[in-house]
């Protein structure tokens, strides 16, 4: 099933064109010689085709992959509203890497099973509460004894993409700027995963949303005072690096600043982040 029966096919069509847009960016890059090489040497042997299937849970974002029997690609697609697009081109790049891999002909788990649409959890899981994190000071050259200690740097190729990368290196630096709207930046996008899916779910209505019934119909939930927004991320794709806290409806005679105290509390009481710096307006 998909929540609004009316969106069935356009979700379809874009999620194929993603699919398409993903193959085609992968197939014309020069970061993967060998991999075009194999597969255009597999395309080149005979007729093939593409396979939609649709899925019922646990799945629950798009997965691809080749079938070494039919000599197909198979897209499979869950009978779920979709998760964002950023989460989507990630997956399928993902996927993409393991699609030659013949010890299998179906797509493996590796930890996206996790993505839920409705209180999006984190492949890693929110940040060990226990594990001092860095925030906002982290540049200051005066701390000598805490520069970093390694005996090389790391290859290119031994790096896994952004979204994996920085789910799992600490520390994990996190900034908060207050204001309207407020906004919160965080290395760790499990972790902006947590807070937006915790703050809209539990968000106060706006009981007086006069503009509700111009943009949704009547039976629509109501919408909270606060909207709560990730953002994806300018400098690398398919990775959200940035949260906004902003009213769903401009009240030219508000002046004031958003509240960040609930939002502190659970970043330093929930996920364990510790403040190292503020000056009263950013942490």
């Amino acid at each position: 099933r998909l929540p609004d029966k009316a969106t069935f096919v356009p979700t379809i069509a874009r999620i194929v064109n993603t699919w398409y847009a993903r193959l085609l960016w992968r197939l014309d890059s020069d970061n993967f010689p060998e991999w075009t090489e194999e597969l255009l040497a597999i395309l080149s042997s005979g007729k093939k085709q593409l396979i939609i299937e649709l899925s019922p849970p646990p799945h629950n974002r798009p997965r691809t992959y080749w079938n070494f029997k039919t000599s197909s690609f198979y897209l499979v697609i869950p009978k779920l509203e979709p998760p964002p697009n950023a989460k989507i081109v990630a997956a399928f790049d993902q996927d993409f890497d393991n699609l030659l891999n013949k010890s299998g002909t179906g797509p493996t788990d590796e930890g996206w099973d996790d993505l839920a649409t409705d209180a999006p959890a984190s492949r890693s899981g929110a940040p060990d509460p226990r594990r001092p994190v860095a925030t906002h000071a982290v540049s200051e050259a005066s701390r000598l004894d805490d520069r970093p200690k390694t005996d090389r740097l790391p290859e290119l190729q031994e790096l896994s993409r952004p979204n994996d990368l920085f789910a799992q290196t600490s520390p994990y630096i996190l900034t908060l700027d207050i204001g309207v709207p407020l906004v919160i930046r965080c290395s760790h996008e499990p972790t902006l995963d947590l807070l937006a899916a915790y703050f809209n779910r539990w968000g106060r209505p706006n009981t007086n949303d006069s503009q509700r019934g111009l943009v949704t119909e009547l039976t629509a939930p109501q919408r909270n005072v606060y909207k709560v927004e990730l953002v994806e991320s300018a400098f690398l794709s398919g990775i959200n690096d940035t949260l906004i806290v902003e009213p769903y409806i401009n009240f030219r005679s508000y002046s004031g600043n958003i509240n960040p105290t609930l939002l502190l509390a659970f970043i330093e009481g929930v996920l364990g982040y510790k403040m190292v710096h503020t000056n009263g307006n950013n942490w």
